[in-house]
C-alpha cells in the first residue's frame, strides 16, 4: 500500500513533499492543502483564466495508469472550498499568523464563481451576463496539461455547443453548499470587498431560482435565460423555498421572499419537510440541503431549543439508520459552523474527541478507492467515501480531494482550541 500511495504521488505531481513539524493532524492538513493547489487544481492565480481555481473532485488513475481529473459538480465543491478558506482565515487571525496569502485565495475563489456566472450565456450562444444563472464548470480539454492528468472529465467539455443540456446549468443543490461559504465569509472574514461580492453572488444565485413568466406568474424554479429552457423545474425547488429565504438573508440582510414563499402554506411545508426529512433512509442531497438552509438561516425543527442541538440529534439520527455508512456522525462540520454563525448557549456540545478521531484517522497522503492488482483498495473508515460531505458516495473509484478534511479541521480548531469566551463550553470538552 505505502508503495501505491508513493507511486500516486509521484505520477500525479512528480514530486513527494517533506511536511512541516507540527502535530500530526497540522501536517496532514499542510500537506492536503498543497496538494489541493498543486495537484488538485489549476492554481493559475488568475480566476479570469477558464478552468482554473475550481477543486478537482476526482483523480483517476486506471489500471493502465492513465490518469483522469473529475468534475461534476464544481460549484458545491466551491463552496465548500470558499468555507474551508475563510475559516482558515479565521484560525490564522486568531493565532497571529499572516492571512495575506489565505484571503488571496479566498479572493480568487470567490472571483472564479463570479467568472462562472459571468460567462454562463456563451455557453448557450447567448450574450454574457451577470444575473446568477451560472455555469458549474468551465473546465476545457486543454487543461490537462496544467493538471498533468490524460483526461479532462467536465461537464462544460462534454456537453459545449448541446443548447438543450441541463448538465452544466445550475441547480439548487450547488447553491447549498455555496451558502455555507458565503455565510462563512461574511462572519469571519473583516474583508468589505469580498463581503460585498459573496453578498452579490448569494443574492444572484438566489434571484436564478425565482422565475416570472410572460404571464406575470412566480414560481421557485431555474429557467435558462437564453433558451426558455426549464433546467429545474418548480416542484425540486419550492417545498425548501422558505429554507432558501432564511439562508440567504442572513448572507445579504435583505427579503428574498418571492411568490407566496412566506404564506402560512409554505412555512408549514418547510417545517414539516424539516421534521421529517428522515423519513427517506437512502442518503441524498436533500437531507444535505435541508441541513445547510437551516445552519446557515439559524432555523431548527422538533426536539432541540437551538439550531446546533437540533443538526446534532438529526446527524446522530442518521448515523442509526445508515450503519452501513461506517460514519460517528454525518456531516460533522455542519454543527460546528452552526455555533461558528450563531453562538450556541447549550451544555451537551459534541466531545472534542469525535473530532479528534475524524482527524487523526484521516489518511496521511488523502483518501483514496482504487482498484490494483484485482483487488479494490480502500482508505480507512470514515475516510473510505468520496466525502464527508456525501458519505453515501461509497463507489467512486480514485484519488479524494480533501477538502472535508481542511474544512473540519479549522473548524474545530476555531470552535475548541482558540480559548474564545463564546466557545467556553467546547473548550472545556477537550480538556
Amino acid at each position: 500500500m505505502r508503495i501505491m500511495v508513493l507511486f500516486f504521488m509521484v505520477a500525479i505531481s512528480g514530486d513527494v513533499y517533506t511536511q512541516e513539524k507540527g502535530t500530526p493532524e497540522k501536517e496532514k492538513y499542510d500537506f492536503y492543502r498543497k496538494r489541493l493547489k498543486e495537484q488538485f487544481m489549476y492554481y493559475s492565480q488568475n480566476p479570469d483564466e477558464i478552468g482554473s481555481h475550481l477543486p478537482v473532485e476526482l483523480i483517476k488513475v486506471d489500471k493502465d495508469g492513465v490518469k483522469t481529473a473529475y468534475w461534476a459538480d464544481a460549484t458545491w465543491w466551491q463552496g465548500h472550498y470558499i468555507a474551508m478558506l475563510a475559516l482558515e482565515y479565521a484560525v490564522f487571525k486568531e493565532q497571529n499568523i499572516p492571512t495575506d496569502s489565505t484571503l488571496q485565495e479566498l479572493r480568487w475563489a470567490v472571483a472564479t464563481l463570479k467568472r462562472l456566472d459571468r460567462n454562463a450565456e456563451s455557453y448557450w450562444n447567448g450574450k454574457d451576463t451577470v444575473n446568477g444563472f451560472f455555469l458549474r464548470d468551465d473546465i476545457p480539454d486543454y487543461r490537462n496539461v496544467d493538471l498533468n492528468v490524460d483526461i479532462i472529465d467536465s461537464d462544460y467539455e462534454s456537453k459545449f455547443g448541446d443548447t438543450l443540456t441541463l448538465s452544466n446549468a445550475p441547480s439548487q443543490d450547488q447553491i447549498w453548499a455555496c451558502y455555507l461559504g458565503f455565510s462563512l465569509v461574511v462572519k469571519l472574514v473583516d474583508d468589505t470587498e469580498l463581503v460585498n461580492d459573496v453578498t452579490e453572488l448569494a443574492k444572484n444565485f438566489v434571484s436564478c431560482m425565482q422565475h416570472t413568466d410572460v404571464k406575470g406568474n412566480k414560481s421557485w424554479e431555474i429557467v435558462n435565460p437564453v433558451t426558455g429552457q426549464l433546467i429545474q423545474k418548480s416542484g425540486d425547488i419550492k417545498w425548501l423555498q422558505h429554507g432558501h429565504v432564511l439562508a440567504a438573508e442572513y448572507i445579504t440582510n435583505m427579503d428574498f421572499h418571492f411568490g407566496k414563499s412566506d404564506n402560512l402554506w409554505w412555512r408549514t411545508v418547510w417545517n414539516f419537510v424539516k421534521n421529517n426529512c428522515l423519513i427517506a433512509k437512502k442518503g441524498n442531497f436533500t437531507w444535505y440541503g435541508i441541513y445547510c438552509c437551516s445552519v446557515v438561516g439559524n432555523d431548527w425543527g422538533r426536539g432541540a431549543d437551538n439550531c446546533y442541538d437540533w443538526i446534532r440529534l438529526q446527524c446522530e439520527k442518521i448515523v442509526d439508520m445508515r450503519p452501513d455508512l461506517n460514519q460517528n456522525i454525518i456531516f460533522p462540520h455542519l454543527p460546528l459552523i452552526a455555533a461558528i454563525l450563531h453562538g450556541y448557549d447549550g451544555d451537551n456540545p459534541i466531545s472534542a474527541s469525535v473530532y479528534e478521531s475524524y482527524l487523526s484517522s484521516a489518511p496521511e497522503q488523502g483518501g483514496y478507492r482504487i482498484r490494483e492488482g484485482g483487488k479494490v483498495l480502500v482508505s480507512d473508515e470514515p475516510w473510505h467515501s468520496l466525502s464527508l460531505f456525501c458519505p453515501w458516495h461509497l463507489n467512486d473509484y480514485g484519488y479524494f480531494n480533501m477538502l472535508d478534511y481542511m474544512l473540519l479541521y479549522n473548524a474545530y480548531n476555531f470552535v475548541y482550541k482558540m480559548n474564545k469566551p463564546e466557545f467556553e463550553v467546547f473548550s472545556k470538552s477537550s480538556n
